[in-house]
């Protein structure tokens, strides 16, 4: 899994053709401080000399393009074996997340309907929802080689294959998110940090929760001291929701020992078996 340990900063002011000058920053990552400094030393020299010619910036400094700046809360290791086959973090707005690098997850929104589409919805067919949870049902039987545990979110539909494992930067996990109708970007993700991930607690907003102060690392007591703050307040109205509902299993597998504690710890802190809000 390609989730950094340590984050380091680095500044520098940058200088334009013209003489004006800007202030950069730029973050490098790894497992240790040293390859982090170096690799953020390396980041600034090249992003100053692209200031400094007027170069544009490629496309791959957009989402999904680089390990996300995650607090890691919790590893979780194979047994008997080396090597991480889960972590839980904090992504950048507090909510909790589980990355795992064979437990697969697929995440498909539902479209938001039109106009036309809300004010039909209660004379003609089933509703949207229904729709799509009824493709995603007939496109995971037929693929018949897993069984998926299926959740209602917010937004759409989780789903998690428990009896046998998948690579997420693998052919057949990106050929069953294209299926699936996976969203684009939480596919991109998973193959760019070669892991899948799962929300675990609910966006902040829909609690009616401010986002956090700061991001992580946070470097200063102060900012520390706030972020605390803001976190026991997050804690305490995430309680009113749960993040995603259990619908049902699609296969008659069970799950795998290293799928077992992940499912548990899944469903526990999501709060899917609780009629709760979703959020």
């Amino acid at each position: 899994m390609e989730i950094p340990r340590i984050w380091i900063k680095e500044s520098a002011d940058s200088r334009f053709p013209d003489g004006r000058t800007l202030p950069v920053t730029v973050w490098g990552w790894g497992e240790t401080e040293s390859g982090a400094r170096r690799l953020a030393a390396d980041r600034l020299q090249r992003v100053l000399l692209r200031i400094g010619r007027a170069e544009t910036f490629p496309d791959r400094y957009a989402y999904g393009s680089r390990p996300l700046r995650e607090e890691i809360l919790q590893v979780f290791e194979r047994d008997g074996a080396t090597g991480v086959t889960a972590m839980l973090t904090r992504n950048g707005y507090g909510a909790q997340v589980l990355n795992t690098d064979r437990l697969l997850f697929l995440d498909i929104d539902v479209p938001r309907p039109t106009l036309m589409q809300r004010l039909l919805r209660g004379f003609r067919g089933p509703v949207h929802e229904e729709k799509v949870l009824n493709r995603l049902r007939d496109t995971l039987q037929q693929y018949g080689r897993a069984t998926f545990r299926v959740y209602r979110t917010a937004a759409g539909f989780r789903a998690m294959a428990i009896d046998r494992e998948f690579d997420p930067a693998g052919r057949e996990a990106r050929e069953l998110m294209q299926t699936t109708g996976t969203d684009p970007a939480f596919a991109r993700l998973c193959q760019v940090q070669r892991s899948f991930r799962a929300r675990l607690t609910p966006k902040p907003w829909r609690c009616r929760m401010t986002l956090p102060p700061g991001q992580h690392p946070r470097s200063d007591d102060e900012l520390r001291e706030r972020f605390a703050s803001w976190l026991g307040e997050y804690e305490s109205a995430s309680l009113r929701y749960a993040t995603c509902r259990y619908l049902e299993t699609i296969g008659r597998g069970q799950p795998t020992a290293a799928a077992r504690p992940l499912l548990e710890l899944h469903d526990r802190l999501t709060r899917c078996d609780e009629q709760r809000p979703l959020a």
